[in-house]
Formats: structure tokens, sequence, C-alpha cells
């Protein structure tokens, strides 16, 4: 029973600082460094992982809303969300812990990091309503776009596919997939 106190007692790991974390003087030294830039980036201390997580989370958030703009310039419709999801996708796969943090709803209340978040999500509600999908028929879609991104994302990170000779090729088919159903569902029940 003792030994079950113990385990409830302990902090958990968002709680740590860096130092706490970081055994060695090698990994204290880069977390340092990166604390460092993180600081003449933002103006800001950043010393605990709490808010090193809100920075890269609202700067993920910003840099992918930026990247998915640009997919849907000229575009609209289902072209602007196969562009999209492309895009998202190809964040996803390039940056895979940044990616993490957008798809992760706030877990502070920080206004900034809920602005960036909220961003993202209504751009992505209205290239749903212009698919005819508002309300929550486009929250579900997003949804569903989020887990398909994602699981494509991680199964291309850690090449888990073992018989897909083109990750982009699988992906394109599954977005084929996803929009039919999209269509099919835009009278229907989603």
């Amino acid at each position: 029973a003792s030994h079950w106190k113990g385990i409830r007692s302990m902090k958990h790991p968002r709680d740590f600082s860096i130092d706490e974390i970081l055994a060695s003087n090698w990994d204290k030294r880069l977390a340092h460094d990166i604390a460092a830039e993180l600081e003449l980036a933002s103006g800001e201390p950043r010393t605990s992982i709490p808010e090193i997580r809100r920075f890269f989370a609202i700067r993920s958030c910003r840099n992918l809303l930026g990247r998915l703009e640009s997919a849907r310039n000229g575009k609209s419709s289902f072209s602007a969300l196969r562009a999209v999801a492309t895009e998202m996708r190809r964040f996803a796969v390039e940056h895979p812990a940044l990616a993490a943090t957008t798809f992760r709803a706030p877990v502070t209340e920080c206004p900034e990091w809920h602005r960036a978040y909220q961003e993202v999500h209504e751009f992505m509600i209205a290239v749903f309503a212009e698919c005819n999908l508002s309300g929550r028929k486009g929250d579900v879609a997003l949804q569903i776009l989020r887990c398909l991104v994602r699981g494509f994302a991680l199964h291309e990170f850690m090449d888990a596919f073992l018989h897909t000779f083109s990750y982009d090729e699988a992906y394109e088919l599954a977005l084929d997939i996803f929009i039919a159903g999209l269509r099919v569902s835009e009278t229907g029940r989603l």
C-alpha cells in the first residue's frame, strides 16, 4: 500500500523543469541552448516544459495555417479540401512533433494558444462549408480528416506499411475515398 502512495504523489512529467528532466551536463546544455533560442524568438524566458510546449504549439498552428492558406489559394470546394488535406499530411510528415501540437486542443488557459488553434479550426471549417458540410457535419469531417492525416503520417514516419509502394499514392486513394464519402453525406447522415 505504501508503494502506491509514493506513485500518486509523483509529479506529472509536464511539471518538471528542464534541469530536473535532463540528467547529463550535455543534455542540460542543449536544453538551455534551445530555451535561450526560444527566449530570443519570443522575448520571454522559456524554462519549463509547459512554456516550451505552448510556444511550439502556437508557432506550429501559425505555420500550418500559412501553409494551408497557400495550398487553398485559387481553389474552392472539394479541390480546396484536397489541396489542404495534402498539405496537412506534408506538414505532419516533415514536422511530426510540431504537427502533433496542432492536432491537440490547447491544454492550458493560454489565450494565444487558443486563438492560434481556433484560427486553424475555423479555416478548416470554412473549407468544409464550401463542400456543403457545415455545423456538426463540418466538425465531424474535420475530426475524420485529422485522424486520416495523423494515421498516414505516423505510418509513413515509421515506415509501417508492409505492402505500400508509394505513401503518396496510398494517401491520394484515401483522399478519394474520404471525399467520395463526404459527397454522399452532403445530404445524408454524418
